[in-house]
């Protein structure tokens, strides 16, 4: 009895100190609690919906399959971004493997955490309701939200840089040590996950350079020591070409992605499929309802305030802008690679919603904008439709192969088909010098699909059936009997599937 009553007394002891320790925390803490909360949940509860795409098979299978050094090597042959992103998820995947939830959890928490680091920044630019705006609008940005469901560095990238800017504005306005080293320490683990982060460090480091003289020479210092450690190994990246790629869309064409990205994420851009600029109209009308709000309602230290966050996006934006116009420069301007300049976007346009002579109007703006935001993401991770292509489903559908076949599908998939088939398929290029035997041709498309030309199959080939897998469709075809016929590899290649670009895959097959 005494037991019993002693455990109540404890148990009822521990309860008021949490209500105490509840009580003595602010409002605005726990309405940051609350959006933080927000994006975990927005984050991890769809977290292993989706398949994997093709630059996350890279990640899954080429760079974290084996041994740590195993993985250190491959980053500098099959990567174009520098190593912590994947040191940190190879010990990740330690503990979580690197099925879907468990290796894309990693970026979902650098996801999560960048809110609260969006509310300091925002209080520390101007004061508590500007970091609420802020840390809402981080947390509900579809933008943010599809790359912290993607097994690549990008939701890394855009913590430690906001974490950067965050210490530069400290290191900006008292100019303490502590807030200087900080900076660098941040910068440099930035540079370390992407090259791209030079472009928002630079600008900082010579806004501090500018403004704080020598006291800003430690900080510099270590951001100094991490780019004189990757130059080597961004020299030797370079010279695969694996960015290459980029330049073949026009630099307008993909200008307009990035805008649309940024407010609407990759879902106005689904992978292999038409834009939908329709989706980006209102957030885009709302942000820029809220800067102009900012410039001409704003007294001069709430501009003065604006004008950090938005010089060090317009370096992130315009450096690589500049440098893909230039004669001579390189093109590697794509929304991906500039996402560190989102955070410093939406933070200024959060400042909005604390202006003095427009309070009302700035945070109608803000929180219309957040309220946009949060709607499209949860519609956009409920909707297949707005989902990567689901190889997976294709790979089960299809099953194990029963003889010699082939499937044409979009070149980038191939790589996530052959990972969820397990079943050793290969790559094939027309230009291979073999003479290739099947039994069976299975036409992959994105959507509905006319049948190809009989000259593009032969005439030993009828269609056996149809698979739908929802967005994917298969249009099977076989031999009549147990027979092989000849692959037209060249003409499979041109056949419409809907995609930009077409892959063979061979499976259970050898050279004629």
């Amino acid at each position: 009895m005494e037991a019993a009553t002693f455990e109540r007394s404890g148990l009822a002891a521990y309860a008021q100190s949490l209500r105490e320790a509840a009580r003595a925390r602010s409002r605005v803490f726990w309405i940051v609690v609350g959006l933080t909360v927000l994006a975990a949940l927005l984050r991890f509860a769809t977290l292993g919906l989706q398949a994997y795409h093709h630059d996350e098979i890279v990640t899954a299978s080429r760079v974290l399959r084996g041994s740590f050094w195993h993985a250190m090597d491959a980053v500098g042959f099959s990567e174009s971004a520098p190593p912590l992103y994947y040191a940190l998820a190879w010990f990740w995947t330690q503990l979580t493997g690197t099925g879907e939830v468990g290796l894309r959890s990693f970026s979902a928490l650098a996801g999560v955490a960048t809110v609260p680091v969006a509310f300091l920044l925002g209080r520390e630019l101007r004061d508590r309701r500007a970091g609420i705006a802020a840390a809402a609008l981080v947390a509900v940005n579809p933008m943010l939200l599809w790359y912290s469901q993607e097994a690549r560095a990008y939701a890394l990238l855009v913590l430690l840089c906001t974490l950067s800017l965050l210490y530069f504005v400290r290191a900006l306005d008292g100019g303490r040590r502590r807030d200087f080293l900080l900076w660098g320490l941040a910068s440099g683990l930035a540079l370390a996950t992407h090259y791209f982060a030079l472009f928002p460090v630079a600008a900082e480091a010579l806004w501090l350079l500018w403004r704080r003289g020598r006291g800003s020479l430690p900080g510099l210092g270590i951001v100094a020591l991490f780019g004189l450690a990757l130059a080597p190994l961004a020299i030797h990246q370079m010279s695969y070409g694996h960015a290459e790629w980029i330049s073949n869309f026009t630099l307008g064409h993909r200008l307009w992605e990035m805008t649309a990205a940024f407010l609407t994420g990759e879902a106005t851009d689904i992978i292999a499929r038409p834009e939908q600029p329709a989706l980006a109209f209102v957030p885009l009308a709302l942000t820029l309802a809220a800067l102009a709000l900012l410039a001409f309602r704003g007294e001069r230290d709430e501009r003065r305030a604006a004008a950090l966050p938005l010089g060090v996006a317009a370096a992130a934006l315009g450096i690589p802008l500049l440098l893909a116009v230039v004669p001579g420069g390189k093109d590697f301007v794509l929304g991906r690679n500039l996402i560190a300049a989102l955070v410093p976007l939406l933070t200024a346009v959060a400042l909005a919603a604390s202006l003095r002579r427009a309070r009302r109007g700035g945070a109608l703006l803000v929180g219309a904008l957040a309220a946009y935001s949060l709607g499209f993401s949860i519609v956009a991770s409920a909707s297949p439709a707005l989902h990567r292509p689901d190889w997976e489903a294709v790979a089960e559908r299809i099953g194990e192969p029963q003889a010699p076949r082939a499937m044409v599908t979009w070149a980038l998939g191939e790589a996530s088909l052959r990972y969820y088939l397990s079943t050793g398929a290969i790559q094939v290029v027309p230009a291979e010098d073999h003479r290739w035997l099947v039994h069976e041709i299975d036409l992959i498309s994105d959507g509905a699909a006319p049948p190809p030309p009989a000259q593009a199959l032969g005439p030993a080939f009828r269609q056996t059936g149809m698979i739908d897998t929802g967005r994917l469709q298969v249009r099977r075809y076989a031999v009549a009997g147990p027979g092989l016929a000849p692959l037209r590899l060249r003409r499979l290649k041109d056949a419409e599937l809907n995609f930009r670009s077409n892959g063979v895959l061979l499976d259970g097959i050898g050279p004629g």
